[in-house]
Formats: structure tokens, C-alpha cells, sequence
């Protein structure tokens, strides 16, 4: 199903359809912008971008630049580089990005045994050779789906270890030993709330993305199971019709497969006649059942299964990041902007402030301070201080001072900084003050 520019203006979602580059060619009318929780679909010449229902298109200016530090230091090579990649990969996944860069089968493989060692604990993935010579799209993303089917295997099926295979189509399967007899019953649906089990959700985000096909763990010949990525020829996976004089009249084969509605060249009947009937009331609104929803524009009649967007992912990525001490190993100033940035995203996602114990916090903000070229603010004292290389950093970037009211503790911009697009993202008090803390009794 090819998605036309002004069919695209027409979903019943909060999206935008853009070209390789990035920029938008058509969009609905709830499009905000990209935010962290977009989920991005292949459209042939470009991509489909659907942001969560209550964007928060502000904090895209947080999101890209650490994911421009990231990609610095995945620049810099090495197991470190290779690990910081699949990160960068699973970030600008859950924001939205369009999926850049060409690979090899061999660039996936060596991606994926770096970050599966680092997620797991003893863990290796092992490498059928040779692997074909094919040319990939977006090798990180790729990498961070094999990287998923391996700890899913590990996790939930006790494997004691796996292997990468790769057919020339290419398909990259995960493969590991099992005394299973026949299929395991895995609900793998795309949405999290018809899905149990197996983590699936970021193999089918990057299938998304991609145009390709998650394909659910199944045997694989004699004491073994295999999940995997087919990529194959690209097409919108997005669960979409359009309906036309009672009838389906086009659809995606991921709507199709959806056995809740009625496939293509089917009359509309049940959950998707209801749905319709909404839709023709109020012409040009979008409407809602269940995980559905549509939108009536003249004869046609566009309905979609909404996509599990959300901040959750960009969450969970975040939380691994502050864990990846590869990173913190980055040279120079290199580390405390990533963790600055990683901490800040995390906040104005909803997450707490964080804290430190007063000996970390005067063994690190020295450091910090002076890895990003800022004066270090005089000691403070409290039981509760905040992550100091956040300090340095809004320091660093706005400029003013670090002032203390009672237990919490506010960065105060300089006058000529009160512009930047930071304070936008991030909330602030009425003056215009980033808390940086949390009172000890709410820590």
C-alpha cells in the first residue's frame, strides 16, 4: 500500500510523512513534531513519523544533542564505540530520527556481540561465517534488534548461549538450543496491550522503521529455536484501511493479519462497522474504539490500529545508558555532557531529580566543571545534592549560578541565556529557576 503525500494528511494519527532528509512533505493536523516516543514506519521514499497523543515536541532539542554526543563517541571505534552505537541506534528509534547509515552483515555482527556481552552476564553471541555480502540499512538498529532476540532467549528460555545467522535475503536470525518440542505460544501482537511476554516490542519497532518483518521464535531444526528480522522488500507495516462504500478497499498487510478487523476487499462488520459509523458523524475528527481509530474525509474513511508510541522506551534506553560505563569513559568533556544529557532527558520525561552522596558530589563536580570549562560553584552542604555533572553542564550552557533554598537547590540562567532552547524543555519555577534537587523528604 502506497501512502500518497495528501492521503498521509488524512490518518486518524498525530503524524508527519518526510522525506530521506528528515523533512516533513505532509503532515495532520495534531502533528506537534517529533518528540521521544515517536514511532517512525518505512514509506518507500521516505518515512512515516506518529508521535504519542501528548507530544512533547520541546524536548527534541535535548534528545538531539545527546544524540549527537553519542554518535562522537561511537565515532571513536573500538568495543566502547561499537556498544554506544546500538544505544545512539535504540534512541533515535524512540525519537524519531530517520534510520541513517549503510552497513554489512559483518558491521551488524560486530555491533551485536559487543552490546549483547555488555547486556548480559557471560553471554557471547556466536557467528555462523561467512555472512553474505549484502549491503544493510541502519546496521545499529539492526544490531539492537539482535541484540534484543539474544537477551530474549537468554532471559526467557534459559539459553546458555546463541548464534547470529544471516540469509543472503538478507533474514538475521538468533538461534539457540532448546528441548522444546514444538511452537511456544507467544503472543508477539504489535501493541503491548495484546502482547505477553518475550520483550518484542523494540524487534517490532525496528521492523517498523525499517519496512521489515519481526518473525516470532519457532523451531529450527532439531534441539534448536529461532527468532529473527527479515528485511526483504520494504513496505509500510503500519496497521491501516481505507474504507470505501462499506467495504475495505485498501489496506496494509499488517492490518490484515490483525484478526480483530475485517481484511482487505472484506465488508465492514463488528468493531470497525462502529467505528466507521463514528467517523461519517463527525467528518474530519478523529474518533476512537479500543486500540483503533479513524478519521472520515469525504467518501473515504481512514482507521488505524494506534501504535504503542509513548515515553516508556525512551525511558527504559535512558535508564540503560546511566549504566553503560563504557561511556563514562569517553575522552574529555565527552562523558559529563552525555551524562548530563541522559539525566536531564530522563527528568523532563517525568523521572525524579537524581542525588548523590556529598562525597560524590565534591569528588565529581570538581572534574566536571573543569572537563566543560566552567568555574566550580563553592561547596555546598545537605543530605541531599544534585548529579553534579547536571551542574556543570547547565553551568556550562546558561551560564548564572547555583543557589540553595533550604534543602533544594535551583541553577539561576544568566539574563542574556534566558532564550535558549534548554529552558524551554525543561520545567522551571515562575523566575524562571531549573530545580536541580529534591527535598530529602521527597528523595
Amino acid at each position: 500500500m502506497r501512502l500518497e503525500p495528501q492521503e498521509a494528511r488524512r490518518l486518524p494519527l498525530p503524524a508527519a510523512l518526510v522525506d530521506l532528509e528528515g523533512e516533513v512533505v505532509a503532515a495532520t493536523p495534531e502533528w506537534r513534531g517529533p518528540a521521544p516516543g515517536t514511532v517512525s514506519y518505512h514509506a518507500g521514499y521516505g518515512h512515516l513519523l506518529v508521535s504519542p497523543d501528548l507530544p512533547a515536541p520541546e524536548l527534541d532539542v535535548l534528545m538531539g544533542r545527546l544524540l549527537e554526543e553519542l554518535a562522537a563517541v561511537a565515532a571513536g571505534g573500538g568495543e566502547a564505540g561499537r556498544r554506544t552505537e546500538v544505544v545512539r541506534a535504540g534512541l533515535a528509534l524512540v525519537a524519531g530520527r530517520p534510520l541513517r547509515g549503510r552497513g554489512t552483515a559483518e558491521t551488524v555482527a560486530e555491533l551485536a556481540r559487543a552490546a549483547v556481552r555488555a547486556r548480559t552476564q557471560g553471554l557471547e553471541l556466536e557467528v555462523h561465517t561467512p555472512l553474505p555480502a549484502v549491503a544493510v540499512p541502519a546496521p545499529g538498529a539492526i544490531a539492537l534488534a539482535v541484540v534484543q532476540l539474544a537477551v530474549n532467549a537468554w532471559h526467557h528460555e534459559g539459553a546458555p548461549r546463541v548464534a547470529l545467522r544471516v540469509d543472503p535475503a538478507p533474514t538475521f536470525w538468533v538461534e539457540w538450543p532448546s528441548t522444546a518440542a514444538g511452537p511456544t505460544a507467544i503472543r508477539t501482537h504489535r501493541h503491548t496491550a495484546r502482547r505477553r511476554g518475550w520483550g518484542w516490542g523494540y524487534v517490532q519497532m525496528v521492523a517498523d522503521a525499517l519496512g521489515a518483518a519481526a518473525l516470532p521464535p519457532a523451531p529450527a531444526g532439531t534441539g534448536r529455536r529461532a527468532a529473527g528480522l527479515g528485511l526483504g522488500s520494504p513496505c509500510l507495516t503500519l496497521p491501516l484501511a481505507c474504507v470505501r462504500r462499506g467495504r475495505v478497499a485498501r489496506s496494509t498487510p499488517a492490518w490484515d493479519e490483525d484478526p480483530a478487523v475485517p481484511p482487505l476487499g472484506a465488508p465492514v462488520a463488528g468493531l470497525l462497522e462502529g467505528l466507521v459509523a463514528d467517523a461519517l458523524a463527525r467528518e474530519g475528527q478523529v474518533v476512537y474504539r479500543d486500540l483503533y481509530r479513524a478519521r472520515a474525509a469525504g467518501d473515504r474513511i481512514w482507521a488505524a490500529q494506534a501504535p504503542e508510541s509513548g515515553s516508556n522506551r525512551a525511558r527504559d534506553l535512558l535508564r540503560g545508558l546511566r549504566h553503560e560505563r563504557a561511556l563514562w569513559d569517553a575522552p574529555g568533556p565527552r562523558s559529563s555532557r552525555v551524562a548530563a544529557l541522559a539525566t536531564l532527558l530522563e527528568v523532563a520525561l517525568g523521572a525524579p531529580w537524581p542525588s548523590v552522596p556529598p562525597s560524590v558530589y565534591a569528588e565529581l563536580l570538581p572534574a566536571a566543571c573543569h572537563a566543560l570549562g566552567v568555574p566550580c560553584p563553592e561547596p555546598l552542604e545537605g543530605p541531599v545534592l544534585p548529579e553534579p555533572r547536571v551542574v556543570a553542564y547547565l553551568l556550562a550552557e546558561l551560564g548564572g549560578r547555583l543557589v540553595q533554598r533550604g534543602e533544594t537547590l535551583f541553577v539561576v540562567p544568566a539574563p542574556e541565556r534566558v532564550a535558549s532552547p534548554l529552558l524551554r524543555a525543561l520545567r522551571t519555577t515562575p523566575e524562571g529557576w531549573i530545580r536541580v534537587s529534591m527535598p530529602a523528604e521527597l528523595g
